[in-house]
């Protein structure tokens, strides 16, 4: 390889240096003194950088090919000293030189070289670069160090080879990923390679028991990286900073291998090597992108609609799982869309399992993935704010079947409810209360107002369950029943809310409404306990959230509507009724600190207890506790309630001593009903009013409107300068003239048109003229146009 013809004189400089670094034997390692005078000469001659990396590179050539490693590990070793010596500046000249001595290296078949070519490519990417390179390529090296990460074998040679190659892609990825000029990683046919290599060795060392992470990853010093850490670890390391460094339109290219990977490996069941994965990329990823790999993830979930349910159910939880972790930083717009694509599962689930001959284990497993789906839309929902929540409960309620006709709409209305249970769980988990605008707007209340008419038992209650969720801003919906002795009732330590004015106002435009509707579902007779409880616990929950003097009488105002109901039209509930109107009023009695109400209430329950104690709570609702029917009511009837009746006069007196406004308890209690859309409402909201009602009239503002007349019109014409000057002289006598004179011209050709209408009907009548005979000889058409009106374009009508 050397030329020996050549005399050594006649050789040139930078050769003989070169020739003078290699020692006689190979053990003795690099001349360290003529080492550092070939140093000094390529510093001071820097236009001899490339010759001299091309004859290094000729004599690792030599030495490769002919099985001598020794001598080929002192080039590299001298021309790793070169690089680091090399300016920035001057760089560009050394390195295809050395990256050609790399390559040289990688491609032989020694283990031994190519782990020397993957280090001395480590210190290569760990040296900065001031100029960029446009012609340089590294195609090879990702794939060459992908397939040395992927080596077989379980001895320590393939150990440290798969090693080297993992070192090798952590380099490429430090050299590569900031530089646009360089080669694209993020391709898929590189990001492809690169992904297989490190989930490859992850989930080696996962599947040996060894799924301990690295405690201090990249404290090691240039070119050592990772060098006494695993294979599997030092690819958890590399996979870490390549998703940290991944950007918005990266995550996609990022996900896809991966869901390929396990997809392929059939690793999906147990989820653990998934779980572990998705740790590292939520762990690593940017905040404000870890919301697109969790869509991915649902993306998957579509792709595997018909798979086996242990899979999806697999897949489910690493999408909950995945959430947990996110930022609520990464929320997009697209948020519903997820929750779409999870309702749309769960639909398809619920219809997998009402199919006819489906066998007990799928329905079992679909109800796993079921429960699945339901967990994964909390997690979703727990980093969401107040009103993001808000809105996907409305956009879930919105999703409910409207006409319940089948099992399978009932199943999927009983899922979607519990899906809006666990999301609303968690609004009023917050230091600060939030206002009821806030948590009820009219496309969430208006629905949920409708489906607490239900005719399923059910659903009413679960329906009531999410009012208290909701409402309930002070944690006492646990504090709140009627199937307790009622001297008892108001001292279980309530604590009220704090009086604000958003409240009431939104109480004075939604409350009668919201109490008629508690209204009428007391009065339904297929109620159960649940029922009753849940629909007593709401209407209280709304007097203690709302410390108000409205709240209270509209209260006290629908529960005398219920005593009149029940004395008017008995049927199979009404003892419950006269129990809970009693409730209703010992509540109202302690909230207002009235001591005459009080007093009132506590006689008239005197004489029911020793008269008619089925008209209590304890006794009326143990009936339905115990199963048994409900009591006759024949003889209460014939007898009359008179004596054991609350009387509204008396209540409203003892109100009226403390400077309530009782105006409306000397009303019957009706109600105009309005329907209520099951639809998102319109910007105009719903007035729902009494039929007597009058009371906030006054306080409602409106706009108020402009009055529009033919003089305003006409100077807004003049104004505008988007219209050019009027031009002819029935727009100069439009202008001119008022709008009575015009409006008599117009009368007196209306006229004319009236008689020749009645003149040609005529004639039709008479017989003079038959139907297909020409009416030219009537018409004359010269004069057509006096007929019409003629106005000018920019006449306004």
């Amino acid at each position: 390889m050397v030329c020996t013809w050549c005399c050594i004189r006649c050789r040139p400089r930078y050769k003989r240096h070169v020739d003078s670094i290699f020692p006689v034997d190979p053990k003795a390692g690099l001349v360290n003194v003529e080492m550092q005078k070939l140093t000094y000469y390529a510093l001071t001659n820097p236009r001899k950088l490339d010759r001299i990396g091309n004859y290094l590179a000729d004599y690792l050539r030599y030495y490769v090919d002919h099985r001598r490693n020794d001598f080929a590990a002192i080039s590299m070793r001298a021309m790793e000293q070169l690089l680091q010596a090399c300016r920035s500046a001057n760089i560009n000249l050394f390195v295809e030189s050395f990256l050609r001595m790399v390559q040289k290296l990688l491609e032989s078949p020694e283990p031994s070289l190519q782990i020397l070519g993957s280090t001395s490519f480590v210190l290569f990417a760990n040296i900065q670069e001031d100029t960029p390179s446009y012609h340089r390529r590294y195609d090879f090296f990702v794939t060459k160090f992908s397939s040395m990460s992927q080596g077989g074998g379980q001895g320590e040679e393939s150990r440290r080879t798969r090693q080297a190659g993992l070192k090798g892609l952590q380099g490429v990825i430090l050299k590569t990923v900031t530089d646009d000029t360089m080669v694209n990683i993020w391709d898929e046919i590189h990001l492809q390679k690169i992904m297989q290599a490190l989930l490859f060795n992850i989930h080696r060392g996962f599947s040996s028991g060894d799924g301990s992470a690295p405690v201090s990853p990249w404290d090691q010093g240039p070119g050592e990286q990772g060098g006494d850490i695993d294979p599997d670890q030092l690819a958890r390391l590399v996979l870490q900073d390549l998703v940290s460094r991944a950007a918005y339109g990266h995550v996609k290219s990022l996900m896809k291998p991966l869901l390929h990977f396990i997809d392929h490996h059939r690793i999906w069941v147990p989820n653990n090597f998934p779980l572990h994965c998705m740790r590292l990329i939520m762990g690593n990823i940017r905040m404000q992108n870890s919301f697109i790999a969790v869509a991915q993830l649902l993306g998957h979930l579509d792709e595997h609609k018909e798979g086996a349910a242990k899979l999806r159910v697999s897949l489910v939880e690493v999408v909950s799982q995945s959430v947990t972790l996110s930022s609520a930083e990464s929320i997009t717009p697209t948020i519903l869309e997820m929750f779409g694509s999870l309702l749309k599962h769960l639909k398809m689930s619920i219809a997998t399992c009402n199919k006819p001959g489906a066998a007990p284990e799928d329905v079992r497993e679909e109800g796993e993935f079921q429960k699945a789906i339901v967990q994964s839309v909390e997690s979703f929902t727990r980093e969401l704010q107040i009103y993001t929540k808000v809105e996907v409960c409305t956009y879930i309620i919105g999703a409910i079947p409207t006409n319940i006709m089948t099992e399978e709409d009932t199943q999927i209305e009983r899922s979607f409810l519990q899906c809006i249970m666990k999301i609303t769980e968690s609004i009023n988990s917050t230091v600060d209360p939030t206002t009821l605008p806030l948590l009820f707007p009219g496309s969430f209340l208006a629905p949920l107002q409708s489906m607490a008419l239900s005719d399923c038992p059910a659903t009413r209650a679960v329906i009531q369950q999410i009012f208290h969720t909701v409402l309930d801003r002070s944690g006492n919906r646990t504090k709140v029943s009627p199937n307790v002795e009622l001297r008892d009732l108001i001292e279980e330590g309530i604590t009220f809310g704090a009086k604000k004015n958003q409240d009431v106002l939104f109480f004075k435009q939604r409350g009668q409404e919201i109490y008629f509707r508690v209204y009428e579902g007391l009065l339904k007779v297929d109620n159960n306990l649940d029922n009753y409880t849940r629909t007593f616990t709401s209407a209280v929950l709304w007097c203690i959230e709302i410390p108000s003097d409205e709240v209270l009488v509209e209260l006290i105002h629908m529960v005398f509507g219920l005593q009149d109901e029940a004395c008017s039209n008995p049927r199979s509930n009404v003892n419950i009724i006269h129990a809970l109107v009693a409730a209703f009023l010992v509540f109202a009695s302690r909230l207002s600190q009235n001591d005459a109400l009080y007093q009132h209430v506590i006689e008239v329950n005197g004489r029911r207890e020793t008269d008619k104690p089925h008209l209590l709570p304890t006794t009326a609702l143990s009936t339905i506790v115990e199963g048994a029917d409900h009591l006759d009511t024949t003889k209460d009837v014939e007898e009359g309630l008179g004596p054991y009746m609350f009387d509204a006069t008396v209540v409203a007196e003892c109100l009226k001593q403390q400077g309530t406004n009782v105006e409306r308890l000397s009303d019957p209690y009706h109600y105009k009903r309005t329907a209520v859309p099951r639809t998102p409402e319109s910007t105009h909201s719903l007035k729902l009013t009494l039929a007597n009602d009058g009371v906030y009239a006054s306080e409602i503002q409106t706009c108020p409107m402009e009055e529009v007349t033919y003089d305003s019109l006409k100077l807004a014409l003049q104004n505008s300068q988007k219209l050019g000057p009027l031009n002819g002289s029935k727009e100069r006598l439009l202008n001119q003239e008022s709008y009575e004179e015009c409006m008599a011209k117009s009368a007196e050709k209306r006229e004319k048109m009236i008689a020749l209408r009645q003149q040609v009907f005529g004639n039709f009548r008479n017989g003079d003229i038959s139907p297909t005979e020409s009416t030219h000889s009537l018409i004359d058409l010269d004069n057509l146009n006096n007929l019409s009106i003629e106005l000018p374009d920019m006449f306004v009508y």
